[in-house]
């Protein structure tokens, strides 16, 4: 919630605005300890979509009178009535427009409309999805995204951050709680599942590093899925953990020409942060890999 109330970042304040210029946000959480689900896409005047995508997770255990089956993604107006009639605060849509959206959509909208294809590639680069993954010691672990979709994008379209095992993905087991959270073109991390397709590769790898590596490259890069497009852009963060060592790792990886990451436990007073950066020869081609080790102590959590 922080981060998409940051207009620093493409997740509810400050998203990417749409061809017609208004905001349609996406967003999902999946709780790997019960593995429910919930989820938004193309929603407007929610102040905060990923608020919603928890409320809609957690209501996955509820029964509802009569054998009826309780949402676990919803999409456009249905997703605001049902946010306005649990409690979610609503407000008018325009309120999630920043002023440096307005003026980026304006810019690019001119140079689109214009026929330019530089302006198109630029444009394809504001992506800026946010995601999250907790951690406690005991394993319990969660995964969030969210994300207003890339700039200009036809309304209605619902990108990775509100599609199951695209955007987020977490599961426990007795070896390993693993979280997987991702960002990059919505288009090819859906049709490479990414955050599970990740999650899976690293769970029960010998080395989660070497593994994640591999995944990125023939599952991502390298996919049949992803055929014939010149650059495929996505990125991930990933943690496993081991409850019964105390001991994980946090990783990410891109194929895009940056990504922006941060870390910490609830005993430190401020995160790591870091800018993991491809060469521009190399963006949509290679995927860069890196990570940290961890260890927790009773009651910590990493995030």
């Amino acid at each position: 919630m922080v981060l998409e109330d940051s207009p620093m970042t493409n997740a509810g304040f400050g998203s990417n605005l749409t061809w017609e210029g208004t905001v349609e946000c996406d967003a999902s959480v999946m709780d790997g300890s019960s593995l429910q689900f919930g989820a938004v896409g193309a929603v407007s005047g929610i102040k905060n979509p990923v608020l919603l995508a928890k409320r809609l997770c957690e209501q996955q255990s509820i029964k509802f009178a009569y054998g009826r089956i309780p949402p676990s993604f919803l999409v456009g107006n249905g997703a605001y009535i049902w946010a306005h009639e649990t409690g979610i605060q609503t407000i008018p849509p325009e309120e999630l427009i920043s002023v440096r959206a307005q003026k980026i959509y304006k810019h690019y909208k001119r140079k689109v409309e214009g026929s330019s294809i530089e302006a198109q590639k630029c444009a394809k680069k504001r992506m800026d999805t946010v995601g999250a993954i907790c951690v406690d010691d005991n394993g319990n672990i969660a995964a969030a995204c969210s994300s207003g979709g890339i700039i200009l994008k036809y309304p209605g379209r619902v990108g990775q951050a509100g599609v199951w095992g695209c955007g987020t993905w977490a599961c426990k087991d007795a070896s390993y709680s693993v979280g997987a959270s991702t960002s990059g073109c919505g288009e090819h991390l859906v049709r490479t599942s990414l955050a599970r397709t990740v999650a899976e590769a690293v769970s029960n790898a010998n080395c989660p590093t070497t593994s994640l590596h591999r995944a990125m490259n023939v599952d991502f890069i390298d996919s049949k899925f992803l055929n014939g497009l010149e650059q495929k852009l996505g990125g991930v963060i990933a943690i496993r953990y081991s409850s019964q060592e105390g001991s994980g790792d946090f990783l990410w990886s891109h194929s895009t020409n940056s990504m922006i990451i941060g870390y910490m436990n609830t005993h430190e007073r401020a995160p790591m942060s870091h800018m993991s950066v491809l060469p521009s020869h190399e963006v949509g081609k290679k995927a860069v890999v890196e990570g940290v080790c961890f260890k927790l102590s009773r009651s910590d959590t990493v995030e």
